[in-house]
């Protein structure tokens, strides 16, 4: 079933949507009730989880059923966030462009090539 999917695009929304919850892999495992090693595997895009383990995953990362598969198929997760949850985000990331924007260059440099890999444009826009 994993031989269509890009585990590594799904490895990569799974480690954003880790830290931006503040967990560690230990956490998450604890909370999804898996092994350290599944998570490490599949943040690693080693293996690809078995159907039950990527429920209880998605549930541990806030995220709706089926929602690792949609990613890894190169869609969006649908979550199960409100609007307030959204809104409250969407603020955050507006504070940490605007101090982007006073940067030198270290940091702004670092989070454009993370955003760049996250959306898959090595070149940019």
């Amino acid at each position: 079933m994993a031989g269509g999917l890009d585990r590594e695009r799904a490895a990569k929304y799974v480690v954003a949507r880790r830290g931006s919850l503040g967990m560690t892999q230990e956490r998450l495992a604890e909370r999804a009730g898996v092994t350290v090693k599944t998570v490490y595997n599949l943040e690693a895009a080693e293996r690809w989880p078995q159907a039950r383990t990527r429920a209880a995953i998605e549930a541990a990362l806030e995220w709706g059923p089926g929602d690792l598969s949609r990613i890894a198929e190169g869609g969006e997760p649908g979550g199960r966030e409100g609007p307030a949850e959204a809104l409250r985000e969407l603020d955050e990331l507006a504070g940490y462009f605007a101090d982007l924007r006073d940067d030198p260059g270290g940091k702004r440099r670092l989070a454009l090539q993370f955003l760049r890999a996250l959306y898959g444009e090595t070149g940019g826009r």
